[in-house]
């Protein structure tokens, strides 16, 4: 995935109040695939329209140019806390918006490259020769399959602040106490949704670390 690393030191005027929100949009989009190329280093005019570009390409927040439209004035400048609040009430919306939004084509290969075929397949119920067909294009993927894969990408995006690739691939297989002694991935069992009982725990779970380190992935 797209490296994420943001040095306190070069938060915009803006960044204190709003960069943390800004992150959570921006580790979604990057665990989905939707932002890619150069690593992430400032939060700058650039970034904001490279990320409101991205989104508009995958038809996410028709308005996201709109929202994200006071964080790419240059130079950047502090907002009043009106302006601040709709611009965070903004930044939420198109999380949301990414929450509900499966992109297969584009969460394939972001999360091949984390996550790695072997496990993709223990995670997602498929064998490793139909993975390749769907992250090819060769066939559709399948909507429970996309459904699982997304939810994936969700808990990736959460994680990804607390640890590097290697810390997520063992996120998955060590036991944790809040999961009865159980790891993310035998609490998840086979055939499960996101919309199991067990999946929302560990999607909890994942949760608690997403403001662990709020602008780095």
């Amino acid at each position: 995935m797209t490296e994420v690393r943001i040095a306190p030191d070069e938060l915009p005027p803006w960044g204190a109040t709003l960069g943390p929100t800004l992150a959570s949009l921006l580790t979604r989009s990057v665990a989905m695939g939707l932002l890619t190329g150069k690593p992430v280093t400032r939060l700058d005019a650039a970034l904001v329209k490279r990320l409101a570009a991205a989104l508009q390409r995958r038809g996410i927040g028709a308005n996201a140019g709109l929202v994200l439209a006071p964080l790419a004035a240059e130079p950047a400048r502090p907002m009043d806390a009106a302006t601040q609040q709709r611009v965070a009430d903004g930044l939420n919306r198109l999380s949301e918006a990414l929450e509900s939004s499966a992109t297969p084509d584009t969460e394939w290969p972001a999360m091949r490259a984390v996550l790695g075929d072997e496990l993709l397949v223990d995670l997602l119920g498929v064998a490793a020769s139909s993975l390749r067909r769907y992250a090819s294009g060769e066939r559709a993927t399948p909507d429970e399959v996309g459904a699982r894969l997304h939810w994936l990408a969700m808990v990736v995006a959460d994680l990804a602040g607390a640890y590097n690739d290697f810390g997520i691939r063992r996120w998955f297989m060590r036991p944790r106490s809040q999961l009865d002694g159980r790891s993310p991935r035998q609490a998840l069992g086979a055939a499960w949704s996101p919309d199991d009982a067990a999946a929302m725990r560990v999607r909890a779970l994942a949760a608690v670390l997403a403001g662990a380190q709020p602008l780095a992935v």
